[in-house]
């Protein structure tokens, strides 16, 4: 593979260094397909090197800022012990640590699994025809910086529909290391599969796992995600997503960040055919750190559907950013698009940034946003202490009442009270002045 040329500035940046020092030795070097797709991915990150302000799509959360430490790639180890699940439970499960698949799980027949580390001549079609197609552009400059810079990572194939949830965990087990990993999920026509995906680490030392995540739903495919992600105070996390809906394909997810110095979830949909339809919702509960969830929903054909729901609950010095971007294209009438953003503030200091956007290009569509930030509900405080409960736990109330109408819906029972678990012990630490 040849080295890309440094450009821009004259700081250094280590993800272009890392692509020039290291291309050749990476996973799949000298497959001319991939080769290409890594160099025009690395031109992509490099028209903006890592973000910050000066970018509008992360003006609320400053990458670069965040990156003073000196992060060296991630190596691979032979002996890593599989990450935790979020979700506990029996079923089949995958675990990235440090962004390489630590073993090699025993999956029912309906799945083929595909190691990115181990990347070759014998590369599946399957792999080829899809790895590095989406989480990539201009608009995810992360993402496309996993792709150029992958070590590791796992893609995954469903045939068919299956019945117990597949857990995918992630976990960062060495510090000052950066992790760059992609993973590829493609559901044949008519395929389901309920993903249940944990990002947990309790290193303090700094960390950054960057992840370029590609969802690709065959006509009739139907993917329920549950992504939690609760990290420790010096850990960063950039998820880029990119996800491609044929005809009648249903994408719905529930996204959690609980916790980390930096979360950054961006996730760019693209409802391709007609009958596709996309349902997304966001919960946030800090005390501290940034949680940014950035969506762009592309309606790119007629007759596709979308919602989404973002709810935060911060307190402390805790920041919330909510960016939600639709776009309906050209000739793609009767596209139905809403999206709702909600955030209650319990300190002085904490902070809820809130940015909906609608393009339009197209007549005969329903699209809408709505905005409201604010404290809790005095009238409803009132209320409830007037019945006799104490504050503390009429407040208590508010607030889960609050985020259970994005979480209600999304999980079975199991996985519903294993979030909640966590989410409660989050809101027990919001720390601060709580009126």
């Amino acid at each position: 593979m040849t080295a890309l040329a440094l450009k821009g500035s004259q700081t250094a940046d280590p993800f272009q260094e890392d692509f020039a020092a290291n291309a050749g030795r990476l996973p799949g070097a000298g497959l001319a397909w991939l080769e290409a797709r890594r160099r025009a991915a690395m031109e992509a990150f490099a028209r903006t090197g890592v973000p910050n302000r000066r970018d509008e799509a992360w003006k609320y959360t400053d990458l670069a800022s965040a990156l003073q430490s000196d992060l060296g790639p991630a190596a691979a180890s032979p002996a890593r012990a599989a990450s935790e699940s979020a979700f506990g439970g029996e079923g089949p499960r995958i675990s990235l640590v440090d962004g390489y698949l630590s073993h090699r799980p025993a999956l029912p027949d309906a799945f083929e699994l595909f190691d990115l580390g181990a990347l070759g001549t014998k590369t599946p079609d399957w792999v080829k025809d899809n790895l590095g197609i989406s989480a990539v552009g201009n608009d995810q400059p992360m993402g496309a910086a996993s792709l150029a810079l992958m070590r590791g990572g796992v893609a995954v194939r469903v045939r068919e529909t299956i019945a117990a949830p597949l857990r995918l965990n992630f976990s960062q087990a060495t510090a000052g290391t950066t992790s760059q990993a992609r993973v590829l999920f493609v559901l044949e026509e008519n395929a389901s599969l309920k993903l249940l995906e944990s990002h947990l680490d309790g290193s303090e030392s700094p960390s950054l796992g960057n992840y370029g995540v590609e969802l690709v739903l065959r006509p009739g495919a139907r993917l329920d995600h549950v992504r939690l992600q609760s990290q420790s105070a010096s850990t960063l996390n950039v998820t880029s997503i990119g996800a491609r809906l044929a005809p009648d394909a249903e994408y719905r997810a529930l996204y959690a960040a609980l916790g980390g110095r930096l979360a950054r979830l961006d996730a760019n949909i693209r409802l391709s055919a007609s009958g596709s339809r996309a349902t997304l919702h966001s919960i946030a509960v800090l005390n501290s750190g940034i949680a940014d969830v950035t969506t762009v929903m592309d309606h790119a054909s007629p007759h596709t559907t979308s919602r989404q729901l973002f709810k935060s609950v911060v307190g402390g010095n805790g920041r919330a950013v909510n960016q939600g971007r639709v776009t309906v294209r050209e000739g793609a009438v009767k596209s139905d698009s809403h999206q709702l953003f909600k955030a209650l503030l319990l300190s002085p200091r904490a902070e809820a940034d809130a940015k909906p956007e609608l393009e339009i290009f197209a007549d005969d569509v329903v699209c809408g946003h709505g905005t409201a930030i604010g404290a809790l509900d005095e009238t409803a405080l009132f209320y409830l202490r007037s019945r006799g409960i104490p504050e503390p736990e009429a407040r208590g109330l508010l607030i889960r009442a609050f985020l259970e109408e994005a979480v209600e819906g999304f999980a079975d029972e199991g996985v519903h009270d294993a979030l909640w678990q966590r989410i409660d012990t989050r809101l027990a630490e919001l720390g601060g002045d709580q009126r």
